[in-house]
């Protein structure tokens, strides 16, 4: 799987099948979300509602972090739920919900990729 994200001709041209890993991966992912939706509705119930928060609250998640940094998603994770935590606090828990965008749209702004995102340029 590496290999054919890193360079798919290269990997062809070794004799690994393409389409096979990215249908294998594509198949790993809807299992692995299809397991962890059924444990999620298992703990907490089935509520849309309630999933379209946690979704929402991912996003800025995941962006501030950094795309490709696993550990940029849990630094990102622990800045935004301290954010929203001391606005909702101190501030207004009505403004607590829109805090995690606005510094989103100021870290991005000074940082483009993320705090721990990579800048790569390919030349070719």
């Amino acid at each position: 799987m590496r290999s054919v994200a890193d360079n798919q001709t290269a990997a062809l041209s070794l004799g690994v099948h393409v389409k096979m890993v990215f249908a294998l991966s594509w198949a790993i992912a809807s299992v692995v979300c299809a397991m962890s939706g059924i444990i999620l509705g298992i703990i907490d119930g089935i509520n849309v509602h309630q999933l379209s928060d946690v979704g929402l609250k991912v996003f800025p998640v995941v962006i501030l972090g950094g795309l490709e940094s696993i550990g940029g998603a849990i630094i990102g994770g622990i800045i935004i739920g301290l954010v929203e935590t001391f606005t909702g606090g101190y501030v207004s828990p009505s403004l607590s919900e829109v805090v995690p965008y606005i510094l989103l749209v100021l870290i991005l702004l000074l940082k483009p990729y993320g705090l721990f995102g990579l800048k790569e340029i390919e030349r070719v």
